[in-house]
């Protein structure tokens, strides 16, 4: 007569639940996908919702089996809270409330409200259908029949829907030279292998058929100098002898000294590694950049592109990429308006006033800043997206923007032709005798921020005047600082750096170069060093000096 017993199989069941979502909501801006002036987007977080529930699907679950209108929609990026109230109406009329937490849910047709910003953020509601569903298990058994083998040693085979699979518990049996495994059904239930034959273990061994070689040797090494030259030569070959048949002896206890001292030698030189690189942090070191110019289009590329916020009008891009003072590699693309452009050209053209007069020329760059300050938002945006994904410092943002206008290559502008024989400078005539880069007839020899930004070409009071006007945009305090002695510029910035610095109305600006690359803050040649020769063009509180 079939004899049966009773199995127990977890079987998976859902409650699918469909309705309306109500909720608080967080956006984080996302600077790398904002413009920040005409479209910002936003990482959005729910704090807080709730559910009403207007209908449920009991069910055993299988692929696709949800409300048809939320089949192809996609899964709620936007992580819900773990726990959220639920309310579920009854057709009687009674409505019970819950604490649930909603499997895989998909929102549609919803909509954000009540909006208010607070800096980078935004807060909010959400509302929309929602669906998800609930995850449970259900104990169902089973009767199956018990089938009898001829070994009555070995236990009963149970047959049952189970499905066998190839994953070890690790669990081991062994009988003699038989072993066998233990493995998980699909359901996490456990079943044993075959028995498998494991051999008598000996194997194949190379020391076995070195030591019968050392054997073999050793008898040779006996037996023939006794044959050919007597006594007299056998007892050193015996010593020989002996020696090798020692090591051959000792081969399990050399084996493992050798492979204690691998493991030594490894041990070692992970620590040694690891100490190198600790010390290399500890002990970083500082050296000058050096440009590691492109060398394709690919790297470092300008464009003119349509504006896509102005009809008609363009935009100036140069993609650069530039190192800071610790060697770590920024890029972004430096870009103005077109119209801009042609705008802050014809301002400084239609300016009527001598640069030969040293009051007239702080004017002049007092002018200039006023005109082009509110024109390069474009430039500040790209500041601002490095700022941001770099969680930048005040210390570090500042060597960032400086770094960035140093690393642009030179360019000598002057307000007559670039011809040596026309200038008694020692330094202008130098380096347009040795084939230096020079724009000639340019008003003043002064770009303007915008004309730097959109050709890229511009010496010290060019370069000074844009940091000026970009640095005072970001609450520093800055001066631009000139000296006629020395016919040069520098960028003055009260922030604890060490080095060379000038006190203006008691407050310390420490000098940074602008027209070499890497050069640090604190550190200008010593023939220029004496700041009794230099004067305040420029300070952050915009006024003229």
């Amino acid at each position: 007569m079939p004899e049966y017993v009773t199995i127990q199989e977890q079987i998976e069941r859902r409650t699918y639940l469909k309705g309306r979502f109500k909720g608080k909501f967080v956006g984080y801006l996302d600077p790398n996908k904002s413009d920040i002036k005409h479209e910002n987007f936003y990482d959005l977080e729910i704090l807080s919702g709730e559910i009403f529930i207007s209908k449920t699907s009991f069910r055993i679950w299988k692929e696709g089996d949800e409300f048809e209108e939320f089949i192809e929609v996609e899964k709620f990026q936007t992580k819900l809270p773990d726990s959220l109230p639920c309310a579920v109406s009854y057709p009687d009329g009674t409505v019970k409330h819950f604490q649930i937490n909603l499997n895989e849910p998909k929102l549609i047709n919803s909509s954000l409200t009540n909006q208010h910003y607070d800096g980078s953020k935004i807060f909010g509601d959400i509302d929309g259908e929602i669906s998800g569903y609930l995850k449970h298990y259900d104990t169902e058994e089973h009767k199956v029949e018990v089938i009898q083998v001829e070994d009555e040693t070995l236990t009963p085979v149970v047959t049952s829907t189970k499905i066998k699979t190839d994953k070890q518990t690790g669990k081991t049996e062994t009988n003699g030279n038989y072993k066998r495994w233990e493995y998980y059904y699909a359901n996490k239930s456990t079943y044993w292998g075959d028995w498998k034959y494991q051999g008598s273990g000996s194997g194949f061994s190379i020391w076995s058929y070195i030591v019968r070689l050392f054997q073999l040797i050793f008898f040779l090494l006996l037996i023939i100098p006794i044959l050919v030259a007597g006594a007299r030569i056998i007892t050193p070959l015996l010593i020989i002898g002996g020696i090798f048949w020692l090591l051959s002896s000792m081969q399990p206890v050399l084996t493992f000294i050798w492979k204690w001292l691998i493991r030594l030698f490894s041990l070692a030189f992970l620590f040694s590694f690891v100490f190198g690189i600790i010390s290399l942090f500890r002990n970083p070191i500082h050296t000058t950049v050096q440009k590691k110019y492109a060398t394709d289009e690919s790297q470092e590329v300008t464009q003119t592109k349509p504006e896509p916020q102005v009809f008609g009008d363009s935009i100036i891009s140069h993609h650069r990429i530039w190192q800071d003072y610790d060697s770590k590699e920024y890029e972004g693309n430096l870009e103005v308006r077109v119209s801009d452009f042609k705008k802050s050209n014809q301002f400084r053209n239609n300016l009527s006033y001598s640069v030969q007069n040293p009051s007239l020329y702080n004017y002049i760059v007092s002018q200039i800043y006023d005109f082009d300050k509110n024109k390069l938002s474009r430039i500040y945006m790209m500041f601002d997206s490095l700022k941001t994904k770099n969680n930048l410092n005040e210390i570090q943002f500042a060597q960032v923007i400086t770094s960035c206008i140093q690393d642009i290559p030179y360019t000598l502008i002057l307000d007559n032709a670039c011809d040596a024989r026309q200038y008694s400078e020692d330094f202008i005539r130098s380096y347009l005798s040795n084939g230096g880069k020079c724009e000639g007839y340019i008003k003043f020899g002064l770009l303007t921020p915008i004309e730097f930004m959109g050709s890229l070409e511009g010496d010290c009071d060019t370069r000074t005047l844009f940091l000026f006007t970009v640095l005072n945009h970001y609450n520093y305090d800055v001066a631009m600082l000139g000296s006629e002695l020395y016919k040069h510029s520098v960028i003055g910035i009260n922030l604890p750096f060490n080095g060379v610095s000038k006190s203006i109305n008691g407050k310390r600006y420490v000098i940074w170069e602008t027209t070499e690359q890497g050069i640090p803050p604190g550190i200008i040649p010593r023939e220029l060093s004496d700041m009794r020769f230099w004067s305040v063009n420029l300070i952050s509180n915009n006024q003229a000096i």
